[in-house]
């Protein structure tokens, strides 16, 4: 028996934690898979879950960067500059026609305050938004498990077909050997070895035509596993019952009713619904102002900055002259000059010389943008629109797949009790061809007409049966029942 649960909301996971391997189509040197190696290795390996979970973890990225948003920004810079020719001297604002050097440092600090609650908000999206690519996951899951279902019925139908075949080119074989001894011995026309031959042509062509469809089924399977350079690919078969004729016990109704608590794609909508809304919120916080609280420190450094200024040094002058329209009074004049050190002005120390900073608070007010804050609003609104629209999107096309699965599944049913009853028939009728040929009485052709109905019919029975088989399961995915066979 082989089961088989979706991770999350059907007990009994037995999805194994996927692995981080590059975009490359696997290899393995397995030949006979079980449904449960191919659905584990599949989900293992399949590059489209690989990149869900890659969107998730770029979704976490973006929620520390939303974080760090809150705290300080710190920078350093520092720049050198080399000139030469006619250039202003720093030291003392003069120009000078000579080569000098400058080095500046400085640090910035910078922390919000106030931002209209936008970093508030940002978080609580991105929070939303990894909700919603942890359920993208789930649906990336669920897809290529009933893809890898579906594709491994297919198998098995292809083979049964293929059976079905090989024994209609023995059987026609047999009846050519026996109608070849009756030409001998003169009892039929020689016509009619001829049309058993053709007859078993055509069988050879049917066989042909039946491996190939399983060549292909199988390839399908092994694409969905990723694999490559598989020799001998086969599956273990499974014991597929029988439809029988009770009605189904359930309606596509209920089915979808329950589906809709249980599958992600509408958690994942849902959940992007919330996101978009709490994104106009975002949007609405460009329209208040912007608070910050920023620092900075500086200093440089310039080669021809030869002294170090420790003090003014003053020196007074007396002299004879007017002062408030009295001759001969004193006027003091007060020059202020410079003592500097003999000592090499080294880069550190200039630098320690040369340090300031401050503090400052920032406030912006958003009076006139071009529109961009109240069209930034207008965009979110419509995005949240549109999130609301595809969430109708996402339960429509639930429903709608549940509705058919149900409808394919009724229809399979009624078509496998009626193409039974109708078997049962042909093959009392391709008996008594059979019969009747050999004993001459009927003609090849007629025979043949007997013989293809009941053919027909064999696959049309083996068809129906994994049809239903294939969507009830699919309804019984959808219910959250576990998939046995």
């Amino acid at each position: 028996m082989v089961v088989f649960r979706n991770k999350k909301w059907i007990a009994g996971a037995l999805l194994a934690c996927l692995s981080y391997a590059t975009p490359t189509l696997a290899q393995t040197t397995k030949t006979t898979w079980t449904l449960q190696e191919c659905v584990d290795y599949g989900v293992k390996s399949n590059l489209q879950i690989k990149q869900a979970e890659l969107n998730g973890d770029l979704a976490n990225v973006n929620l520390r960067q939303v974080r760090g948003n809150i705290l300080p920004s710190v920078n350093a810079s520092t720049s050198y500059s080399l000139n030469f020719g006619l250039n202003n001297d720093p030291t003392t604002g003069t120009l000078v026609n000579n080569e000098n050097q400058a080095n500046n440092v400085s640090v910035n600090a910078n922390v919000p305050i106030f931002s209209g609650f936008q970093l508030r908000n940002s978080i609580k999206q991105n929070k939303l938004n990894i909700d919603a690519t942890r359920s993208d996951i789930e649906k990336a899951k669920n897809d290529i498990i009933l893809n890898i279902v579906s594709a491994y019925l297919q198998i098995i139908l292809s083979d049964e077909l293929l059976q079905t075949a090989q024994l209609q080119l023995a059987t026609s074989q047999e009846q050519a050997s026996r109608t070849q001894k009756l030409f001998k011995a003169g009892s039929v026309a020689e016509s009619n070895v001829f049309e058993i031959n053709s007859q078993i042509a055509s069988d050879e062509v049917n066989i042909v035509n039946a491996q190939n469809d399983k060549d292909i089924a199988e390839l399908n399977l092994i694409q969905l596993l990723n694999l490559q350079q598989v020799k001998d690919f086969e599956v273990v078969k499974l014991d597929v019952k029988d439809p029988d004729e009770t009605l189904i016990t359930f309606n596509a109704e209920d089915v979808y009713a329950q589906a809709q608590q249980r599958m992600p794609e509408i958690r994942s909508a849902d959940i992007r619904v919330n996101s978009a809304l709490v994104g106009v919120n975002v949007a609405r916080g460009a329209l208040y102002p912007q608070l910050s609280l920023g620092g900075s420190f500086s200093t440089s450094y310039f080669n021809l900055n030869k002294d170090r200024t420790v003090e003014l040094g003053q020196e007074q002058n007396a002299i004879i002259g007017f002062l408030n329209g009295d001759v001969n009074q004193t006027v003091t004049s007060i020059n202020t000059f410079r003592n500097p050190i003999t000592e090499p002005y080294t880069y550190f120390t200039q630098l320690l010389d040369n340090r300031g900073g401050g503090f400052f608070l920032n406030l912006s007010i958003p009076i006139f943008n071009g529109f961009s804050a109240r069209n930034g609003v207008q965009q979110a609104t419509i995005n949240h629109q549109n999130a609301i629209l595809n969430t109708e999107i996402v339960r429509n096309q639930l429903r709608q797949t549940i509705q058919q699965s149900y409808a394919d599944a009724a229809a399979a049913q009624k078509r496998f009790i009626a193409t039974k009853r109708q078997l049962a028939a042909l093959e009392l009728t391709f008996r008594n061809a059979q019969i009747r040929f050999n004993n001459g009485i009927i003609n090849p052709t007629d025979f043949n007409v007997a013989r293809n109905n009941f053919i027909r019919s064999q696959s049309d029975l083996i068809q129906a049966k994994y049809q239903y088989t294939f969507r009830l399961k699919v309804l019984e995915f959808y219910q959250g029942k576990p998939i046995t066979f």
